[in-house]
């Protein structure tokens, strides 16, 4: 597995991109729809939804692999101690994967809720709130270029 680490980087790196930029069509989509009456039509917000959660399904089963594989992971989950006074150790293996989580669990909500709601109106309302919110998290746990010790780069070979 250990061959795998640095093509199952590339690839967590590559599908982050898929995940913003679903989440931004999302958010589009649902800005665009927000003034369209009470249809019960919510279409304007599946197809960005199912990309949107399409790729955060595809990016947590890569994050997961990463976190069992990661010999920045291992070594963190060998002494947690150490490893939550080690900034990178506890960014990747508590603070991302957290963020991470609760993001899509706010997605999946969300994707639920508008799936379920009564009109376009409020599809693109739970799509905007539930989305917006979602796409902020994940946006806040990316380790950026800019980040000092936890940076990663924009996209990264293998």
């Amino acid at each position: 597995m250990a061959a795998l680490y640095p093509f199952l980087l590339f690839l967590h790196g590559l599908t982050r991109w898929f995940v913003v930029l679903g989440g931004a069509w999302l958010v589009l989509s649902a800005l665009g729809s927000l003034g369209r009456g009470g249809s019960a039509d919510v279409a304007p917000v599946r197809t960005p939804w199912k990309a949107y959660m399409g790729s955060i399904h595809l990016q947590l089963l890569l994050g997961l692999v990463l976190l069992f594989v990661s010999p920045l992971a291992q070594a963190a989950m060998g002494d947690m101690g150490t490893a939550m006074k080690v900034r990178p150790m506890r960014f990747f293996v508590v603070e991302h994967t957290t963020m991470m989580l609760v993001a899509l669990v706010i997605a999946q909500w969300g994707s639920v809720k508008a799936r379920n709601a009564s009109s376009s109106a409020a599809a693109a309302r739970t799509s905007l709130i539930f989305g917006g919110l979602s796409l902020l998290l994940i946006l806040a746990a990316i380790p950026w270029p800019f980040m000092g010790e936890i940076a990663r780069p924009w996209l990264r070979s293998w």
